[in-house]
């Protein structure tokens, strides 16, 4: 069964360099896309297969709590990790203006960092730790006990604080060495593991394919705007446009802010810096005027519509690559779930 979209906003994007206004007909760009979804959730699948094999294994050492990121979903890297469908993901530089509504909210996200009332983040979970999970609420000899079994004595001490692995780290043993043996040798591949498809990589060559003249002339309409309104004319890079650091120099408080003049191509707005209760009702409504000049100026829309093309004719370009990647992983699936009825 095919996924719902899943891949990242900078996938499938190299070798479309120069600019044309071809349409990709959704028919032909139909099977690419499943193709590519379901090969995702294949990754998946094997992920999951072979975090059962090292449960099996580690059942039958003794123990009967495992981590977490063993017995965790599967499928949940994908949302960790950002993944959007093939065609229709963020574009670039499309994170770096605010909706009015998130405008409204939270400006360009400088203030509510800066807030001297603000509430500290809740941290539990973070880096995959979750004191509530049960495995955390084992001893600590079990779960030292666990790690020597999972991983191997050597492995162990190459990682430790202070360890010295002497260049590459061991091989890992215990369990894992176990389990990644089997794998290679069911699927000929190391660990498993199936390299994307190189077009499947953030690149120069997809930037130069997405600015088109009509994303460029509707930036320019967007900068010009920003301008009239009081604000510097902002120039994109690689995609991105920098609001946040402009935002910095509202805030007398703000660590990051340098008033070197040759630290950015913009100066600060007039009577700048201010404390934090006058900084951050100017960062909002400067934050508003981006948002409602990204609407007026058509850049929102523009930029959808030419990073859609982007990814429609960087995927009919590379198709072969990736009819093969969805094929090597299903081989590979297939392999290794054979591993768990033997």
């Amino acid at each position: 069964m095919l996924a719902a979209g899943a891949l990242t906003a900078g996938v499938l994007l190299t070798g479309c360099g120069g600019e044309s206004d071809d349409a990709v007909d959704p028919g032909e760009i139909a099977p690419i896309t499943e193709a590519v979804d379901d090969a995702i959730q294949m990754e998946s699948q094997l992920r999951g297969v072979i975090s059962r094999l090292m449960i099996d294994c580690l059942t039958d050492a003794g123990f009967d709590v495992h981590a977490p990121d063993l017995t965790g979903d599967p499928d949940a890297w994908m949302a960790e990790e950002g993944f959007e469908p093939l065609v229709g993901s963020d574009p670039p530089g499309s994170r770096d203006i605010p909706t009015v509504a998130e405008a409204e909210e939270r400006g360009v996200y400088v203030g509510l960092t800066l807030d001297p009332d603000r509430e500290p983040d809740d941290d539990d979970g973070a880096w995959g730790y979750d004191p509530n999970d049960p495995f955390f609420a084992m001893p600590l000899e079990y779960q030292e006990e666990y790690q020597l079994a999972r991983y191997g004595e050597e492995y162990l001490e190459a990682i430790a604080p202070g360890g010295d692995p002497g260049g590459e780290l061991p091989v890992e043993g215990g369990c894992s060495g176990e389990v990644n043996v089997a794998v290679t040798e069911a699927t000929g591949l190391e660990n498993g593991k199936i390299e994307w498809p190189e077009v499947m990589g953030h690149s120069d060559a997809h930037l130069a394919e997405f600015e088109s003249e009509t994303l460029l002339s509707a930036r320019n309409a967007w900068s010009s705007c920003v301008e009239d309104r009081g604000h510097p004319y902002f120039e994109f890079s690689r995609g991105s446009v920098d609001l946040w650091n402009y935002g910095q120099m509202f805030y007398k408080d703000s660590s990051y802010y340098s008033d070197s003049s040759e630290s950015y191509p913009f100066d600060p707005p007039t009577g700048a810096p201010w404390e934090f209760d006058e900084a951050y009702p100017k960062e909002i409504a400067f934050a508003v005027d981006v948002a409602e000049c990204a609407d007026d100026s058509g850049l929102r829309e523009t930029m959808t519509t030419e990073w859609n093309r982007t990814m429609s004719q960087a995927a009919m370009a590379h198709q072969e690559a990736i009819f093969a990647w969805h094929d090597s992983l299903e081989e590979a699936l297939e392999a290794v779930q054979s591993l768990l009825t033997e």
